[in-house]
């Protein structure tokens, strides 16, 4: 069962990814509805973020950020969402670049036996 504080990581982190994808959203809201499942999992890859970002704290100027452990939990969902936007941007493409291919499989007249 999902605790409270996993709960309002993700509703946190859906705010952030849902507003880096609004450029990209459309009138079928595809894009929202992508962030929305790819939080479904998320906790399953919370160890994952906590080492992504640990790994990486020290930027090219040398300035060295605060571990995981450290941050609110707005900062961990902002870096949480910082991940899901470009995946679901990512399928989104993958969808257009498949979309030219989706209707060369049209049905014969017969088989819908009108």
């Amino acid at each position: 069962m999902r605790n409270d504080g996993i709960d309002e990581l993700g509703q946190l982190a859906a705010a952030y990814a849902i507003e880096r994808v609004q450029p990209f959203e459309d009138v079928t809201g595809l894009a929202s509805a992508l962030v929305k499942r790819y939080l479904l999992t998320f906790e399953d890859s919370l160890d994952d973020y906590q080492a992504s970002r640990d790994a990486s704290r020290e930027d090219p100027n040398g300035c060295t950020w605060p571990e995981w452990s450290a941050l609110d939990l707005r900062t961990r969902a902002h870096y949480i969402g910082l991940e899901l936007a470009p995946c679901a941007v990512a399928m989104l493409d993958r969808i257009a670049e498949s979309e030219t291919d989706i209707h060369d499989v049209i049905p014969e007249a017969w088989e819908i036996g009108c």
